[in-house]
């Protein structure tokens, strides 16, 4: 059987690593660029599944020539992704499924690229992700895919939609796709397929603006990542929820600060009154 590595120095040092008051705002860049020095090197890599979505936003927009400013904070510099797309390089090194992605658009013109045909990359990074070695992981990808088809459901439905069009149909995760794309959009049908499925339906079927619904299901995120931490003490799965969490907390800093701090503020309480730390490594000490 295979010891996970436990990281007490790491976790119980975090309020003081990041929490600083001086500082407004905590970045999940930040954070990563720390967890490379502190973890080994099997367990970055999994660190780095959460920041291929950021990649996969900046391939989209140099790929596309979209010229968006924002640069997102990922595992690949904007360097090293802008020299894959030039003539001096000969072979182009990046993730396996970005590299399915580029060979399945050779012959689409960019111009002309729809929504279906961007959903592609996103479809064969949950393939990609889902695949990881790790079964908190692989559930938290399957979670997140789940939501976004579900809540993609319900706006197809409200708009009038193709849900063919927009659903993400990853190889393997066939069970909710296929409910969603048979309309069958009541909880009843998920309860054994979907943690919270009460609770995620009730969100989706409201008519609650868009950015209230957007903080009740981070809230369930929340939640559904502390269930499947909770006796995870010190091991990489409580470093890859935290790291999620940021992910969450820096989101909202931007959409609405208010709503940030107080994530924030609640994942600082968390760090200091949920653990029961070794004597060794006190937060007090």
């Amino acid at each position: 059987m295979l010891i996970k590595r436990e990281y007490y120095c790491l976790i119980a040092g975090l309020p003081d690593l990041f929490f600083d008051e001086s500082k407004t705002t905590v970045t999940s860049s930040v954070f990563r660029e720390e967890l490379q020095h502190q973890l080994s090197p099997s367990d970055f890599k999994l660190v780095e599944y959460l920041f291929l979505p950021f990649d996969n936003l900046n391939l989209l927009n140099i790929f596309f020539g979209q010229n968006n400013p924002n640069f997102y904070p990922g595992n690949i510099t904007k360097h090293e992704l802008e020299f894959q797309f030039s003539p001096e390089n000969e072979e182009i090194e990046l993730p396996e499924y970005m590299k399915t992605f580029l060979c399945w658009m050779k012959g689409v013109d960019k111009k002309q690229a729809d929504l279906e045909d961007k959903n592609i990359l996103t479809t064969l990074f949950y393939e990609h992700a889902i695949d990881c070695p790790n079964s908190f992981l692989q559930n938290w990808f399957r979670f997140e895919l789940n939501l976004k088809n579900i809540f993609t459901a319900f706006n197809c439905k409200k708009y009038n939609y193709e849900p063919e069009t927009h659903l993400l149909e990853v190889e393997g995760e066939c069970v909710v796709y296929s409910l969603l794309i048979e309309n069958k959009l009541k909880a009843d049908y998920f309860e054994e397929l979907l943690p919270f499925h009460d609770e995620l339906f009730k969100i989706a079927e409201s008519n609650v603006e868009w950015m209230e619904k957007e903080k009740a299901v981070d809230k369930i995120k929340w939640e559904y990542l502390d269930e499947n931490t909770f006796f995870n003490f010190f091991t990489i799965e409580k470093v890859l929820a935290f790291t999620i969490k940021l992910q969450l907390i820096e989101r909202w800093m931007k959409l609405d600060k208010e709503t940030g701090k107080q994530l924030l503020d609640k994942l600082i309480d968390e760090l200091l009154t949920s653990y029961e730390f070794p004597a060794e490594f006190s937060l007090t000490k």
